[in-house]
């Protein structure tokens, strides 16, 4: 941590008097400046908070005694201005004179009109968290009102012992979803073998698939597959249907293995497009979709769109995996996990997972790292909501494809959200903060068909140029609010 250091000026008590005489002028970082006239300055001393000092305004946001926990909105706040310390709470100011001791990291205050002592270990100091100790009770503080708002308290970290080895870290792998009996994984397990029938129905684009999230009509669109050339996760916008699984796989697929797109989809040239996927014991099917669109009532598509609206690749791919569930009734298309969406099309359902905090920030960005170098689809989400990364913010219920960094000294990776928001695309910045990584899960698919056609070199995105347009669709507010998700549930 870089020490701050702070001029302290022990001043006399007396009146300023505006005479002619000489005086010290301390110029801030903020631009202002403080004058004190020599006279009344009794000494000059300079103090390092690396040194156990504290000093400035501290805004708490929790406060912690064993288990129990309390979050605060920060409009609880101590002043530290050398020997003095102002705690304002609930409308009050308590002013204390303050004792250090910074070899103990301690320091004692003894309230200025009340018989009353305070003894505080600095548990913690960085530039932006202070945690003050009271025998039990910890005080989280924070540089402003805003941080202890949106603050969350760092938990305990893994139990093992920090590692960044790949091998070392797949050791605390969970969530396995191989299976002995399909290369589709556990969750097509026990599923019916496909007939003559069911290829016949999936092969013909005049059969569409069951309408989902209340949206009403199928209208014919016309598709621009490739908007950029090549696949993009720019292709990859939500709107109106809750399968932000599949298009975090989806995005996955354009950022490691865009010609992999290439290879399975065939435009009839005819409006129509046929879909390579694999059946639920792993054999190749074809499933064919015409030009026609899920859309309202008033006629907005609500399936997945690239900029400006264009039908792409993959709402096509969208289409596909729609019918797919029709047919096959293996999932719901609405909260399709990323171990499932991601073989209908590659064919290999062998996964695994990590739980929020269960791995350190070093050894989640080298899983990271390895996972995408090797090809994985890599995909996750966060448990908390709304702390800032970047120019965006982190989403519950919600999945993420992960993606390079393009920062290593501020950001360990990058989670792109399939809503597409802003000129950045999607792209979560997520912080080295504790607070902030501890949230995320992560699962890492196997790519089967799609290692194939993976790109010579992972390298960050850098999202394509592209202007946004008033009638640009959103993501609805039916999926902003979530209200309707299941626990556990991903939109």
């Amino acid at each position: 941590m870089k020490s701050r250091i702070f001029t302290l000026l022990f001043l006399l008590a007396g009146a300023f008097h505006y005479a002619a005489a000489q005086g010290i002028i301390v110029h801030q970082k903020d631009g202002s400046m403080s004058i004190f006239p020599s006279d009344k300055v009794d000494s000059i001393t300079t103090i390092s908070e690396a040194d156990g000092y504290v000093m400035g305004t501290w805004y708490l946001g929790y406060w912690k005694k064993g288990d129990s926990e309390i979050h605060f909105d920060g409009s609880e706040y101590m002043v530290f201005a050398g020997p003095k310390l102002l705690w304002v709470r609930g409308g009050d100011v308590d002013e204390y004179t303050v004792r250090y001791y910074p070899k103990n990291k301690l320091f004692i205050a003894n309230h200025v009109s009340k018989n009353e002592t305070l003894r505080w270990t600095v548990y913690n100091q960085t530039d932006k968290l202070l945690v003050l100790r009271e025998s039990s009770v910890y005080r989280y503080f924070y540089t402003s009102v805003q941080a202890a708002q949106n603050a969350l308290l760092e938990k305990d970290p893994p139990k093992h012992t920090e590692n960044t080895d790949i091998n070392t870290i797949l050791r605390y792998k969970e969530g396995d979803t191989h299976s002995n009996s399909t290369p589709m994984g556990t969750n097509f397990e026990n599923k019916h073998n496909t007939t003559d029938a069911d290829r016949e129905w999936l092969s013909n684009p005049s059969n569409e698939p069951d309408k989902v999230a209340g949206l009403t009509q199928w209208k014919k669109k016309t598709v621009k597959l490739y908007p950029y050339g090549d696949p993009k996760p720019a292709d990859v916008n939500q709107h109106s249907i809750g399968d932000c699984c599949c298009m975090a796989v989806f995005a996955s697929f354009a950022y490691l293995c865009p010609d992999f797109i290439k290879s399975i989809i065939t435009d009839n040239g005819n409006d129509t497009y046929t879909v390579k996927m694999y059946d639920p014991k792993g054999q190749t099917i074809n499933v064919g979709v015409s030009s026609n669109v899920l859309c309202d009532e008033n006629g907005n598509v609500g399936q997945c769109t690239g900029k400006n609206n264009l039908i792409t690749w993959a709402t096509i791919l969208e289409k596909a995996m729609m019918k797919y569930v029709t047919r096959y009734k293996n999932t719901g298309v609405e909260g399709i996990p990323i171990e499932v969406a991601s073989p209908m099309f590659t064919g290999d359902g062998n996964s695994f997972a990590y739980s929020p905090n269960s791995l350190y920030t070093s050894e989640l960005k080298a899983l990271v790292e390895w996972g995408l170098d090797q090809g994985y689809i890599t995909c996750g989400g966060f448990n908390v909501e709304g702390l800032p990364c970047g120019k965006l913010s982190t989403v519950t219920y919600h999945a993420f494809t992960f993606m390079l960094s393009d920062d290593e000294e501020t950001s360990p990776f990058v989670m792109r959200n399939p809503w597409g928001w802003y000129d950045v695309d999607g792209k979560l910045e997520i912080p080295y903060d504790r607070t902030t990584v501890q949230t995320i899960d992560i699962r890492m698919v196997d790519p089967g068909a799609a290692k194939y056609y993976m790109v010579d070199k992972v390298t960050p995105y850098t999202p394509p140029s592209f202007k946004s347009m008033p009638d640009d669709l959103g993501v609805s507010e039916r999926l902003l609010s979530r209200r309707f998700a299941p626990a556990g549930a991903l939109w």
